[in-house]
């Protein structure tokens, strides 16, 4: 009789059911994708050492005076046969540009998204791509989280709609040795809220997809918005470090060159010149140049920065915390089992009633 009046019910109610159900099992798939997120302890701290690391040293003059141009966006353009997408749904707006990827993932945090979580995405998706970079950083990304986020190498610092220059140098403050990508307008030409057209020059010797990332990874190349044509563009002519003295010179006259530093001070500039020098001091962490030339078009170089050791390597300054992780599943898990039960308990009670 009990199971007959159970069933009775059931058939009344089957619709609802139907409905419950699906929404039961798809709020636990999200709360399954959000409770398999692993914890990270982060411990950023700025770039130290009596060592400098130049990402240009053995760059041939070859290569500078024949950079290779690349909008990682712009899908009119065959960029060598390098493909790349945009990866993330998250309703944060939190996105990741993948270049040279061997498949595109189809899996998202759908809504809020933790650092921890972001952490995640970029492991998992460092194993997939050539190369991860966080795309359009300031609508997707806490600037306290670029403080934290490691296992990256590049940032989409520049690109149409989004200046991120600030967020590049939040990163670079604390320790994370970010290279620089901007992408943005077909054809070389400027259509900018600005006026500017956004590539990245990439510095390698060949143009496989192989030595292109690699030479984004190293910092072989740098940003570069252009006013006008990229052909009018003057490219880099050297990049020079003896002991702590920076050289930068160019074929010819441009109107200034600004030295950065930590937290995005400049702390040097200087106008109407084709090279000049800057001398680390001992509070440099790092520094990039930007060289802004006569017609407003602008070269963002990548960072030099210290280091302890003579021969370079980046720091690991985010660790998976493998006990704290099991012991949270472990909760969770228990926490999931107990409200089924209770629910479960709450059902049978009320059709005994």
């Amino acid at each position: 009789m009990y199971v007959n009046g159970l069933l009775e019910k059931l058939k009344k109610n089957r619709w609802t059911l139907i409905l419950s159900s699906f929404v039961g099992v798809v709020l636990l798939l999200l709360l399954g994708m959000y409770l398999a997120v692993p914890s990270y302890m982060f411990e950023p701290q700025p770039f130290t050492g009596s060592f400098i690391y130049n990402p240009y040293e053995g760059v041939g003059e070859d290569a500078f005076s024949n950079p290779h141009y690349y909008d990682f966006r712009n899908e009119d353009s065959d960029n060598d046969g390098i493909n790349s997408y945009e990866y993330g749904f998250s309703l944060s707006g939190t996105r990741y540009l993948c270049i040279n990827y061997s498949e595109k993932r189809k899996m998202d945090f759908p809504f809020m998204q933790s650092v921890h979580c972001k952490q995640f995405n970029i492991d998992r998706l460092r194993r997939e791509n050539g190369v991860v970079a966080l795309a359009h950083p300031s609508h997707g990304f806490k600037k306290g989280e670029l403080k934290n986020l490691d296992h990256y190498r590049c940032i989409e610092a520049l690109s149409h709609g989004d200046n991120s220059l600030e967020y590049w140098d939040i990163a670079l403050s604390n320790g994370h040795r970010v290279n620089v990508v901007a992408n943005g307008c077909p054809n070389g030409y400027s259509d900018d809220v600005n006026g500017y057209s956004y590539h990245t020059a990439v510095l390698s010797a060949s143009v496989d997809a192989a030595s292109v990332c690699k030479s984004l990874e190293t910092g072989s190349a740098y940003g570069v918005a252009s006013k006008g044509r990229l052909s009018d563009v003057l490219p880099l002519k050297s990049v020079d470090l003896q002991g702590d003295t920076l050289s930068i010179s160019m074929p010819s006259v441009v109107k200034e060159m600004r030295f950065i530093g930590q937290e995005g001070k400049i702390k040097f500039k200087v106008n109407d010149v084709d090279e000049c020098s800057y001398l680390f001091s001992d509070d440099d962490t790092y520094i990039r140049v930007e060289v802004e030339q006569n017609d407003g078009s602008i070269l963002y170089l990548n960072p030099l920065v210290r280091h302890e050791f003579a021969y370079f390597f980046d720091w690991d300054h985010c660790k998976l915390m493998k006990g704290r992780a099991y012991f949270m599943w472990a909760v969770y898990i228990v926490v999931v089992f107990a409200f089924l039960k209770n629910v479960l308990v709450k059902i049978i009670k009320k059709n005994e009633d």
